[in-house]
């Protein structure tokens, strides 16, 4: 695929510590983390969340109550124009590889392989309340059946489903650099099958400590079976809060070594549910223990996006502070949120997650950490496949020595965005892609354009006047700024699709 140039990682060897060097000289001011050495960076996902969510995105209602995210968001920059792919899976690859779908061969989300594993059965505690259990179509009779149904059989030619681990990943990179890192992913994880490493993928990826939901999402999320560094358990109490547990314990064995923490939440993912009542401070903690219908699931939603607020703020806390003012802070959404989940208005729950319209891709991006001029709102076109140049760049890695020439990448930097206002987008377009089952959608936007193919099937959309795309253009009477701009899009499509 041809890119041009204003998409290809063109800001490979620059220090971002060098941007940050010349605004404090102009201001007069000094670089905290100057002497901290290298920084730690902690990724944190929420999984199957869009922007209507978080009250700091201005658009949504009702709004999650998030004051530990919205305290980020005033601290920190807040990226609108951010986009991930429909499903979480793809997402997750895209951000680790700094690689599109159509080169890593992830395109959809995979399956739970439970089933062809010895694996035990995990017991609720008494506390555990009542879930509702979705798959992508219907209520499911329940969450533990499901997750112990047979995956698909092996692909004819013998290759995994998931993430190859010949593949470049963050951690990879980032142990190999001059000073190096020490790296974990702690959480779901969603990009093995057992053609590729299987309950060790995480590690023979190049991670150095694993612990979490390996598959897709817990049977429940009081019980669920649990992989810690290839060891298979099964595990009771709430897995977020062993996510959060773990991630605090892991950080503070790093001592004086720089880390990368790859944490990714079950919240606020289906089974539907109401959190643990401590975790909880709104209205929220009213609710029924057990959720009857479907008739209030956004409200136990909402109640799980809490918990998950709750859990970062007592994270985040858990850090000492000296370690804290060296540490970038990543928070997104793997992809937009579950039409299950009733999303808040002004989100049509048919065009949410699994769909390339902005309710499935257009996710939230908040970046807190030494340097970061806060409290900003940034509107660059942006992907999650951008996480990875700019989690390189943040780590003063060159990118020319610490990647083959051959390999391609797609990613480009957003680390400047973070230290200087109003820049110009450095991407001229941006695309997202996924397969469920036989639908397959892509999506591809500039400044001002948008066109989506869905099965074939065509929508164009003024995207800056129509952010909700209500109003899709009739394409035998497009202006000829709108005629020029599909005709560049569709020609993008057209190669992302091929490849």
């Amino acid at each position: 695929m041809t890119h041009d140039n204003t998409n290809r990682m063109i800001y490979r060897t620059k220090s971002p510590r060098r941007h940050i060097a010349n605004l404090l000289a102009v201001a007069g001011l000094l670089l905290s983390a100057s002497a901290g050495g290298a920084p730690n960076i902690l990724i944190i996902l929420a999984d199957d969340m869009g922007t209507e969510v978080l009250s700091s995105y201005g658009f949504g209602n009702p709004t999650a109550v998030t004051p530990t995210l919205d305290r980020l968001a005033a601290e920190g920059v807040r990226f609108e124009r951010f986009w991930a792919q429909p499903t979480c899976t793809p997402s997750r690859a895209a951000a680790l590889t700094g690689r599109y779908a159509h080169r890593t061969g992830v395109a959809g989300p995979l399956r739970h392989y439970w089933a062809l594993l010895d694996a035990p059965p995990p017991e609720p505690p008494a506390h555990a309340t009542t879930e509702l259990y979705y798959t992508p179509l219907e209520l499911a009779e329940s969450g533990e059946a499901e997750v112990m149904k047979p995956p698909p059989p092996p692909l004819p030619d013998g290759r995994s489903r998931g993430l190859s681990t010949q593949e470049i990943i963050l951690p990879r990179a980032l142990k190999s650099l001059p000073e190096p890192y020490a790296t974990a992913a702690i959480g779901k994880w969603h990009l093995t099958d057992l053609v590729n490493g299987g309950v060790d993928h995480p590690n023979e990826a190049s991670f150095d400590y694993y612990s979490g939901s390996l598959f897709g999402l817990p049977a429940s999320y009081f019980a669920w079976r649990h992989v810690e560094n290839g060891v298979l358990t099964a595990e009771s109490g709430y897995i977020d809060r062993r996510v959060t547990q773990d991630a605090i314990r892991w950080i503070g064995e790093q001592g004086e070594a720089p880390w990368f923490l790859w944490l990714s939440f079950s919240n606020p993912h289906v089974p539907l549910h109401l959190p643990p009542r401590d975790l909880l401070h709104s209205e929220a903690r009213n609710l029924e223990p057990s959720i009857q219908g479907e008739e209030n699931n956004q409200a136990y939603f909402l109640a799980q996006v809490e918990a998950m607020d709750t859990l970062i703020g007592q994270l985040l806390d858990g850090i000492h502070p000296d370690v804290m003012e060296n540490t970038y802070v990543i928070f997104l959404g793997d992809n937009g949120t579950d039409k299950w989940a009733d999303p808040p208005a002004p989100r049509d729950a048919a065009r949410v997650k699994m769909t390339v319209y902005e309710g499935g891709v257009n996710v939230p991006l908040i970046v807190t950490g030494p340097g970061v001029a806060g409290g900003r709102v940034e509107r660059p076109l942006a992907h999650v496949v951008d996480l990875f140049a700019t989690v390189l760049e943040l780590a003063e890695a060159n990118l020319e020595t610490v990647l083959p020439q051959s390999l391609t990448i797609d990613s480009v930097s957003m680390a400047p965005y973070l230290f200087e206002e109003d820049l110009p987008s450095r991407r001229s377009w941006v695309l997202s892609e996924g397969r469920v089952g036989t639908f397959h959608g892509t999506a591809v936007r500039d400044e001002r354009y948008k066109l989506l193919v869905m099965n074939g099937r065509e929508e164009f959309y003024d995207i800056e006047a129509d952010p909700n795309e209500l109003r899709p253009l009739a394409l035998q009477s497009l202006s000829a700024e709108a005629r020029v701009s599909y005709d560049r899009l569709k020609e993008l499509v057209v190669h992302a699709i091929s490849e």
